[in-house]
């Protein structure tokens, strides 16, 4: 008898990532990962989201069709129609009907989300978050990513666009600009009085704060404060009980995370300011498919908790 799995899917700018899980939420195999090629034709992105995902079934050692496939993408998105709507990282995909294209190539039921409530998703249920009722996943990386779980399920709104927040004003920037990699070099030529450069990445942001640069130290507690305004704002509208935070800039949380918590105490009202907790992922880049494969189980299933099929 064929084994019964489910796929999970993280499609972003630069990279596709699929793992194979089985019906009650486990890791079948690895990850399996392939660049996206976003600036290429449609059909070379195409051609390796269908790679991916057979290499992941390989990965996994199981045949046939899954029961259903989830997949986590950068939005916003027309979850009703399930087309993909980016037109920043995603532009020579932007209207394209990826529900039937998966339904087609894959054979099974298609359950589409943003990438960033898939990652919250994931952390709730099998990460940071296992436990707590109200989960706010935000990722920090190419941009800022917002996503809510709440009793293990993804909360998408009104019109399926909670938690879409980049460009929504920061200081006198946005979200997306401010909190991300993006922010973290324009905090160091701010404070290095450089100018701008290739060589000067988030990363290279990091190394240099590491090695005692003042300017670079500075320029992640300025970060630190930005992102705390912005997780603090988004804590006062939902108060949940645990924000976890992933992405590429997360690796360097211990350098921003005493000006985030701060800048993020100062506007909380008190209640929420003494249990405001900050976790970092514990699922890393597996967040996205995993949290992916956990929305198409729970849709299939109507809404059997972790661990039962």
């Amino acid at each position: 008898m064929a084994k019964k799995f489910l796929i999970g899917i993280d499609l972003g700018g630069t990279k596709i990532a699929a793992a194979t899980f089985d019906l009650v939420g486990n890791r079948l195999g690895k990850i399996a990962r392939l660049p996206t090629m976003a600036s290429m034709k449609p059909a070379v992105t195409l051609m390796n989201l269908k790679r991916v995902v057979k290499q992941a079934k390989l990965e996994a050692q199981v045949t046939g069709s899954p029961v259903a496939v989830g997949m986590g993408s950068s939005g916003p998105l027309d979850l009703e129609n399930q087309l993909l709507q980016d037109r920043d990282s995603l532009p020579n995909l932007l209207g394209f009907d990826i529900g039937r294209f998966c339904r087609q190539e894959f054979g099974a039921p298609f359950h589409l989300e943003n990438d960033a409530a898939c990652f919250a998703l994931g952390e709730a249920v099998y990460g940071a978050g296992r436990g707590r009722e109200i989960v706010l996943g935000v990722t920090l990386g190419t941009g800022f990513g917002c996503g809510i779980s709440i009793g293990g399920r993804i909360y998408s709104g009104a019109t399926n666009n909670a938690g879409e927040v980049a460009y929504c004003p920061l200081g006198e920037s946005d979200f997306d600009t401010a909190g991300s990699g993006s922010g973290v070099v324009q905090q160091y030529l701010k404070h290095s009085g450089l100018t701008q450069s290739d060589s000067i990445t988030a990363k290279r942001v990091g190394e240099l704060a590491e090695q005692g640069d003042a300017s670079a130290i500075k320029a992640w507690e300025g970060f630190g404060a930005v992102v705390g305004t912005a997780i603090g704002t988004l804590c006062c509208v939902l108060d949940p009980h645990v924000v976890v935070i992933g992405g590429s800039v997360s690796h360097r949380l211990g350098l921003f995370e005493p000006a985030l918590m701060s800048a993020a105490s100062a506007i909380l009202p008190a209640a929420s300011r003494e249990v405001f907790r900050v976790a970092p992922s514990e699922l890393g880049d597996a967040a996205g498919v995993t949290g992916a494969a956990e929305h198409a189980r729970v849709a299939e299933n109507g809404g059997l908790p972790p661990g039962t099929s």
